[in-house]
């Protein structure tokens, strides 16, 4: 019999006090144990889907991971590795669960994505597959759990060049006051830009909207039942203002600035500060082999008197309902292995700037003697859970949608916010 869902459990408190912030994930819920003493498993070839860099997954060897572990335990299987975007692994996955054939047997991808797969019955819950007494932060949706965690967070932050910035501004009005004085030491460095975020994504605009909340709802988007889109209101009016008047008032940022350039001009030292994920700080080209001890992160600053809440989750395995027989029962053995072999787990965790799903690799002593995953902690300690049902992705869509329209000026953040209010309920009424 499973136990309703705990906020933390006593591991996870001791976790805490290692990191010296309260890192607000979850522990899971408590599920059959999980099967161990199986026999040498039958050949089978695997296929997983994922939605990290082909850089990432050659550093931490995944591919070699599980020949090592197939080796012993399902001798001549074979495990294929396909790298795509984020947002091909979901509109993807829906085509071939729809046509029938194609589908990977298990995803490596994020927690937004089992709202949309569950609605359409693609990935199977995996309650009854493995015991999650010892893992943080697993996609609970509607009473069931859909993935088994790689990393906790997937979550943004303010991330900071120490040889520009000694200490990191704790409120909008600093950030501000400190990026225009660098403009004034940096006017003869081609390109400088003091500030870099997004002008695309709303995943970078929910967490200034969790900084307004005078309704006091578990997540800003959201009414209180979690379902009904409350887009056009003052949380999104100003935060719309708000990332304009960095680009258009202050000029303090880039005037376009997608991806690309938020993750790449900071690297070059073409950028002080910038807002971006964990994600981006491990691997051969990323952040903390680029910038070495300079370095640094922190939580948003302060914004309209209260704090701005990044969204998060972390990375998940999910398996596709279509995965039964042989090939389930691999997958299971070589994920439980995976994502508890803390060995394994610092490897694609910390070693690539990321905090673990799995509580017992926080005893390694790679997390606490880990400056900067502390700093990502507290960061982390800041976020709202990313809500995981279906009708977040016509959130995701109507914010973006009208984000794009207020920074390139063709609407007003007032008439962008009513907008997004008109596209989010047209959305989630299509989806009944």
């Amino acid at each position: 019999m499973r136990k309703d869902l705990k906020t933390l459990s006593v591991m996870a408190l001791l976790i805490v006090m290692v990191l010296s912030v309260a890192v607000p994930v979850l522990a899971a819920d408590e599920a059959p144990a999980a099967r161990s003493d199986r026999a040498q498993l039958p050949a089978v070839d695997l296929i997983m889907w994922t939605k990290e860099s082909p850089e990432f997954m050659a550093a931490i060897d995944m591919q070699g991971a599980f020949d090592t572990w197939a080796a012993e335990n399902a001798p001549g299987s074979t495990l294929t590795i396909e790298t795509k975007d984020v947002e091909q692994v979901r509109t993807e996955l829906q085509t071939v669960a729809l046509a029938g054939e194609g589908v990977p047997h298990f995803l490596w991808t994020v927690a937004d994505h089992v709202g949309p797969f569950t609605e359409v019955g693609i990935i199977q819950p995996l309650d009854d597959l493995f015991d999650m007494t010892d893992y943080l932060n697993t996609a609970n949706l509607n009473g069931q759990i859909w993935g088994i965690p790689f990393s906790a967070g997937n979550h943004l932050m303010l991330i900071y060049n120490k040889s520009m910035i000694e200490t990191p501004p704790a409120t909008v009005e600093e950030l501000i006051e400190v990026s225009q004085q660098l403009q004034e030491e940096m006017a003869d460095v081609e390109g400088f830009t003091p500030f870099l975020y997004s002008h695309e994504e709303s995943f970078w605009v929910f967490p200034w909207m969790q900084a307004i909340n005078p309704d006091g709802v578990p997540f800003v988007g959201f009414a209180e039942d979690g379902v009904t889109p409350d887009l056009n209101n003052d949380s999104l009016i100003k935060t719309y203002e708000l990332l304009y008047a960095f680009k258009n008032e202050y000029n303090i940022t880039a005037s376009e600035c997608n991806y690309d350039c938020l993750d790449g001009f900071f690297k070059e030292g073409k950028a002080a500060m910038t807002i971006n994920g964990d994600w981006s700080l491990g691997g051969d080209t990323g952040m903390i082999a680029t910038l070495g001890e300079d370095l640094g992160l922190a939580p948003y600053p302060m914004f309209e008197d209260g704090q701005p809440a990044p969204l998060i989750a972390g990375t998940f395995a999910m398996i596709p309902t279509a995965t039964s027989g042989d090939e389930l029962d691999v997958t299971v053995a070589f994920l439980e292995w995976y994502t508890t072999n803390v060995e394994e787990v610092i490897k694609y965790t910390v070693n690539q700037g990321r905090l673990p799903g799995y509580l017992p690799a926080f005893d390694d002593p790679a997390i606490q003697e880990d400056a900067l995953l502390a700093q990502s902690a507290e960061a982390l300690a800041t976020g709202v859970p990313n809500p995981l049902n279906v009708e977040m992705r016509c959130l995701f869509d109507a914010v973006k949608q009208e984000y794009q329209a207020v920074m390139n000026g063709s609407e007003t953040p007032e008439e962008a916010a009513a907008n997004a209010q008109d596209f989010a309920e047209t959305c989630v009424a299509d989806l009944g």
